[in-house]
């Protein structure tokens, strides 16, 4: 599944670096899903174990694990296809969020005064200002 996300993230013009992050963050996201779903059946101190594995998790492939089993436990058989769903969805958000910025910015760039505001106060949020410090 991994390939198959870092593939479309690379198909948004990403580059390779960049789009292992991207994987990185959005696996965040996912797991964030999942601990919402999976709070509903499980007690605070099983979800308190399972965070530990997670932290404790030695390398990419075992963190990939611990999120299978969470999936499998939250959503049963469909475990696979719900948590593909949600990658999906979340990289269709990131895809339109990439889109809409492009056309701010071009917008910007052929004058339009209200982008060109709209692109003054981004910089000045701490988003714009940790995305630039990465760069």
């Amino acid at each position: 599944m991994k390939d198959e996300i870092i593939k479309r993230i690379k198909e948004m013009g990403i580059g390779d670096m960049e789009a292992e992050e991207l994987f990185n963050a959005i696996s965040e996201e996912v797991l964030e899903v999942l601990f919402k779903d999976l709070s509903e059946k499980m007690s605070d101190e099983e979800l308190t174990v399972i965070e530990n594995r997670i932290r404790e998790s030695k390398s990419t492939e075992h963190f990939e694990t611990i999120l299978n089993e969470v999936a499998v436990t939250v959503y049963g058989e469909e475990a696979k296809t719900e948590v593909q769903n949600i990658y999906n969805d979340i990289l269709d958000s990131v895809k339109k969020d990439i889109e809409d910025a492009k056309a701010l910015i071009e917008r910007a760039n052929n004058g339009d005064a209200n982008a060109q505001q709209l692109l003054e106060k981004a910089k000045n949020t701490d988003t714009y200002k940790n995305i630039t410090a990465q760069m």
